[in-house]
């Protein structure tokens, strides 16, 4: 008997880097676009396969493209506190065609193993157990980084405001806690965020592949030696999603297109003090192109390069700017899920 179960691409929409601080917000939506695994139960132990490359774990140290979801489906186990014998396939993955856009694989993939362990075991997992136990496996495994809102949108779908209460201090404390304490930590408050119904949004392929980890440690490296330079910062990229939020729910595109070039003006103010390369100048010019053309754009996640997120309302603003990104850029739509 096979089953088969999907998560959700994240799109970052606001506060980045910022979210990192206990308790600030970000938004984050779950799009249209989505990872799939097909479950079969049976069989001596776990086993997991990237399909499309046919790469495949069944215990010890597991290839890179499935260590998130192995260290997930482990904890999983722990939590079920049964033989995990069942073999999970992740079909595809979150590229759009060659290109890897940052949209959150590792996420849902580790939203995905600990689903299917749970669900196979029949072991009392809710979606909170779920999300908990996910985030706990994909923190760990980024090395004690992270905020944990790509998890919660690849599990929940649509635009949600993520505030993360991360209480662990190493991957090796969380991961020699008894899985049940992990499940019912709670690490997320999350909350929907209503949007209005001509939202549109695109993503522009803006370059090479970021390593999300090095930008991160390099920020919080900033945030340590210069704490005031940080907590200003911080504040700004705060402030932008609050404003993005409250124009989302109000229906206010001026305020909602002002917040999204707000936010990437902050984050491009922080890479500047840090000495980090968040804008690049290929994100900066896809937002130059969304602002000429009647909408609004950033960087979406960490920057460094993947994706500038392109916010308009309108179908016939979301032409006008796809015609003009695509002359430079490779152009996607998307659509909170």
């Amino acid at each position: 008997m096979s089953e088969r179960l999907e998560a959700f691409a994240k799109v970052f929409l606001a506060g980045e880097y910022a979210v990192l601080d206990p308790g600030r917000p970000a938004l984050v939506a779950g799009i249209d676009r989505k990872l799939h695994a097909t479950v079969e139960r049976g069989g001596t132990g776990l086993r997991i396969v990237h399909v499309p490359s046919g790469v495949a774990w069944e215990g010890g140290p597991p290839p890179p493209g499935l260590r998130f979801a192995a260290r997930a489906a482990q904890l999983a186990a722990r939590f079920s506190k049964e033989s995990a014998d069942l073999r999970i396939a992740f079909e595809d993955d979150l590229a759009l065609g060659s290109l890897k856009l940052g949209l959150g694989g590792s996420a849902a993939a580790a939203v995905l193993a600990v689903r299917a362990v749970c669900e196979a075991s029949g072991a009392a997992a809710g979606d909170e157990e779920i999300r908990s136990l996910a985030l706990a496996a994909h923190w760990a495994e980024q090395g004690g980084s992270g905020s944990g809102a790509d998890v919660a949108a690849a599990a929940l779908g649509g635009v949600l405001e993520v505030r993360s209460r991360i209480p662990w201090r190493s991957a090796e404390e969380v991961m020699s806690m008894p899985a049940e304490q992990i499940a019912s930590s709670r690490p997320l408050e999350v909350r929907r965020v209503r949007t209005p119904a001509d939202l549109r949004l695109l993503l522009a392929y803006a370059g090479a592949p970021a390593d999300t980890r090095v930008l991160v440690r390099e920020v919080r490296r900033f945030s340590s030696a210069r704490p005031a330079q940080w907590a200003a910062r911080a504040e700004e990229i705060a402030a932008a999603e609050e404003q993005l939020r409250e124009g989302l729910e109000s229906s206010d595109s001026e305020s909602t297109l002002e917040a999204v070039r707000r936010g990437g003006a902050a984050m491009a103010a922080l890479g500047d003090e840090a000495g980090v390369g968040i804008v690049t100048p290929e994100l900066a010019r896809a937002c130059a192109i969304a602002s000429a053309s009647g909408a609004a754009g950033k960087p979406s996640g960490a920057g460094g390069g993947d994706c500038a997120v392109i916010v308009a309302f309108g179908d016939a603003v979301l032409g006008r700017v796809e015609a003009a990104l695509h002359a430079h850029f490779p152009v996607f739509r998307v659509a909170p899920a």
